[in-house]
């Protein structure tokens, strides 16, 4: 593949899309590919997409019981920040859910919360198409090819 080729792959992308570049030692790589370019997103600090949030029958009763020693959800240290967000939310036992959570120490309200992971995907693209892109064109042509392939190879899904 040539970089004309390639570029012409990138600058097809018909909306961003979401690669997760898995962990390292110091967190976790995600990047928003788009038509211009690419943003990248360097999770050192907090993970900003959490999940699957899944509880039993059980473990929701327990979580429940829980939750009632507390006035509050924010004020209960005996809970986990999952465990909160699926009572805040209203999960449902045995179903999985994931959350999306804007920025470090978000509040409750704050954070998507849904069973389908598309709709937290999309709401972390949003926030991260303010951020700073890296020109497709400004690239040297090993990225450019590197990053073609890549969507070519899994399609306009780009997983």
């Amino acid at each position: 593949m040539h970089r004309t080729e390639a570029l012409n792959i990138l600058k097809a992308i018909p909306e961003p899309m979401l690669v997760d570049g898995g962990y390292w030692k110091f967190g976790r790589m995600l990047y928003v590919l788009t038509n211009e370019g690419l943003l990248t997103v360097d999770c050192r600090v907090y993970d900003p997409m959490i999940g699957p949030i899944a509880f039993s029958l059980q473990q929701y009763a327990e979580i429940r019981e829980i939750a009632k020693e507390y006035e509050t959800l924010e004020e209960n240290d005996d809970l986990d920040p999952d465990e909160k967000l699926f009572l805040f939310y209203d999960g449902q036992p045995d179903v999985p859910y994931y959350a999306f959570q804007p920025c470090d120490d978000a509040v409750l309200e704050d954070y998507v919360f849904s069973a389908d992971i598309v709709d937290i995907e999309k709401a972390f693209i949003e926030q991260t198409l303010d951020g700073t892109i890296e020109l497709w064109e400004g690239m040297d042509e090993k990225r450019v090819i590197e990053w073609a392939e890549r969507v070519a190879s899994h399609g306009d899904a780009g997983e």
